[in-house]
């Protein structure tokens, strides 16, 4: 079964276990919209399956891992591709109603104007009359009957257009579900990567023609595998979505938060500088560790509580995406070495000389930049 997936290059002999565990990791961060597929069940045996690879590698559990993995993966793919064609089947349904009310309303319009032609032929021979009585009861018989085709074509054409009109609010609303569950994460609502680096480099964009700065944010739960092995990844989906609605709360409306992956989280803070920040962020994981979450469990209920680590970066004038990411990733792995529960800030982008800048397009092999 492994096949498809090695000449896909996602699996290969040597390192079985370590390309496994990127599929695994690749289909957490997937944005699924099959409604069975974006479920915490779904997402925990990833989980389950990620852990249970790197555990066993080397030992004889891991060929029966590695077979139910790539059975799961399967059986993701082939859901997907249901999904994709019901989705497919739906728009052709819109698609040919939509050609359907236009041949319909065309085929109207041609009917609407025989009619008329034939009664225009008939009133032009009411000339030949010459009873003034019989003339004018004629006129007025056609007169009605004139009135009553106008007004029938009034009420076909109000039908039809009630009937696309209310298709087409389907559509609408359809399509917006599908842009907005695209966007967000299955598991805790709130943005997801792929949304992120959207946003990320719109924020950048921004920095370079208005000058307002803003900081980024990674923050990463603490321990949090930890807490998957001794409580279960319930439990685990759980702390990422109390931790999501904490930080949540804590940002202000032109903030953004989003997921990152894993137990990450990213944060851009608009309109403060590093210092404002990193006491912002202080504040903000003093009173994350000081609360508690209650659960369920057989019996009774427990009660959890849990840190988070964070690494900030001031976006400077000559940052990129991925300059500000590299130092914001630097920062939080100081804040892990360091002991954890706590904010580091990254030190400022070091800039380079508008000499140097020039240069540099032009010699691309040059590794050493002045000092």
């Amino acid at each position: 079964m492994a096949e498809p997936f090695i000449e896909l290059g996602l699996l290969n002999k040597e390192q079985p276990s370590g390309l496994i565990d990127r599929l695994l990791s690749i289909l957490s961060d997937a944005a699924v919209e099959g409604g069975t597929l974006k479920t915490r069940e779904f997402r925990s045996r990833l989980q389950t399956y990620r852990h249970c690879l790197a555990a066993s590698e080397g030992k004889r559990d891991f060929a029966r891992y590695s077979s139910e993995c790539l059975h799961l993966c399967e059986d993701y793919f082939e859901r997907s591709r249901k999904y994709l064609l019901e989705r497919e089947s739906e728009f052709a349904e819109v698609i040919n109603f939509l050609r359907e009310s236009v041949g319909r309303l065309a085929g109207e319009a041609h009917s609407f104007t025989t009619e008329l032609s034939l009664r225009s032929e008939r009133i032009q021979r009411l000339t030949d009359i010459e009873d003034i009585r019989e003339l004018k009861k004629q006129i007025s018989n056609e007169v009605l009957q004139l009135k009553r085709t106008i007004d029938e074509k009034k009420e076909n054409e109000k039908a039809s257009y009630s009937r696309l009109s209310k298709r087409m609010e389907l559509l609408q609303h359809s399509l917006a579900e599908s842009r907005e569950e695209a966007s967000l994460d299955g598991l805790t609502g709130i943005a997801n990567r792929r949304t992120f680096d959207r946003t990320v480099q719109q924020w950048i964009a921004g920095r370079k023609t208005s000058g307002r700065t803003f900081v980024l944010g990674i923050l990463d739960l603490d321990n949090f595998k930890s807490i998957n092995d001794s409580r279960g990844h319930q439990v685990g989906d759980r702390v990422l979505l109390c931790a999501a609605r904490f930080l949540g709360k804590s940002i202000r409306q032109n903030d953004f938060l989003a997921r990152f992956g894993g137990e990450e989280f990213v944060l851009l803070i608009d309109g403060l500088n590093a210092p404002q920040a990193h006491e912002k962020f202080t504040n903000m994981l003093e009173r994350l560790a000081a609360t508690n979450y209650d659960y369920e469990i057989a019996g009774g209920v427990a009660s959890i509580s849990f840190t988070a680590s964070c690494g900030l970066a001031e976006c400077g004038s000559e940052d990129s995406v991925e300059s500000l990411l590299r130092r914001a990733d630097e920062a939080l792995y100081e804040a892990k070495k360091t002991g954890k529960n706590r904010a580091i800030l990254s030190p400022p982008a070091k800039k380079t000389s508008k000499l140097w800048r020039t240069l540099q397009p032009l010699v691309p092999f040059c590794s050493e930049k002045p000092v």
